[in-house]
């Protein structure tokens, strides 16, 4: 196991981190404040502004013609019901930022309801800023929700960090990243770097292949060592397929905190992790995902 040096850790520590906006999507859940408070902590780490924005269903969701009350009987006064309902989840987000803003006045901090303050979609407003953190999509059961992380993942070319329950965020100190040598994957760790620089120690995890005439591993190593990330190296052997059982169990054994998955939206392991079977996100996540389409 290798550790940054004392001198590189001087160097990383002294070099400024590129993530200067945090884009936070919020759902008007009891996981807001959650999803505020690592914004607002990671915003304080790396000198960022925090834009927060509530994710709005559109008024003739299913599941919020649910949650306003509305069963099929009736269309009379339908729109207004949905815009109450709406402005509850409004109210329940706004509160929540407002209630963790005042622990970290030395933030700059912006809540916005998209469709009032900012007509376009949580994805596109993602392009402006460095990445995105919202709540697991399996802690949110709302398909608008799940949707709108989906989206972002494969449409804002921004990392997004996908929160578990508080319980088990743990310190992002250690970081693992699953490599596969390929374009998607070189695109992801340099998408991850900015999280990666703010660890105290980082993991690639890699399966060798036949299929690759170049080192699966070495490339990746020598790029993160460029960029004064030192990292430590777990390959296992090709008989061994890289499963979501297996990384959790490697997670659990180096007790890593935040996995970075990449390779695209349809990746098997971004599915796995994110989506779950069947497109459904039903099984809660045991530590902090950071994810790039």
């Amino acid at each position: 196991m290798s550790f940054k040096t004392d001198e590189t850790m001087k160097s990383t520590d002294t070099m400024p981190n590129t993530i200067r906006h945090i884009a936070t999507g919020l759902s008007g859940s009891k996981f807001d404040a959650m999803v505020v408070t690592q914004s607002m902590r990671l915003a304080k780490r790396t000198e960022a502004a925090v834009h927060a924005y509530l994710i709005r269903p559109v008024p003739d969701d299913p599941q919020l013609l649910l949650a306003s009350g509305f069963v099929g009987e009736t269309f009379q006064n339908f729109f207004v019901q949905a815009e109450k309902t709406i402005s509850e989840f409004d109210r329940t987000a706004r509160a929540s930022f407002e209630l963790v803003q005042a622990d970290h006045p030395t933030v700059s901090a912006t809540y916005h309801n998209p469709l009032k303050d900012l007509a376009r979609e949580f994805p596109t407003v993602v392009w402006g800023a460095d990445m995105a953190v919202m709540a697991h999509p399996a802690l949110v059961s709302l398909h608008y929700y799940r949707n709108a992380v989906l989206d972002a993942i494969a449409e804002s070319a921004r990392p997004i960090l996908l929160l578990p329950e508080e319980k088990h965020i743990g310190n992002l100190k250690h970081v693992m990243m699953i490599w596969r040598a390929d374009t998607l994957h070189a695109r992801t760790l340099s998408s991850a770097l900015p999280m990666l620089e703010l660890a105290d120690q980082v993991t690639l995890l890699t399966v060798s292949s036949e299929d690759y005439a170049a080192p699966s591993s070495d490339v990746a190593l020598q790029y993160l060592h460029n960029h004064g990330v030192q990292a430590q190296h777990v390959n296992l052997t090709d008989d061994r397929r890289l499963t979501p059982k297996l990384i959790e169990a490697q997670c659990d054994a180096h007790d890593v905190s935040l996995v970075v998955l990449g390779g695209g939206l349809q990746s098997d392991l971004i599915d796995a992790f994110v989506t779950g079977g069947g497109r459904q996100a039903t099984r809660k996540p045991n530590r902090c995902i950071l994810a790039i389409g």
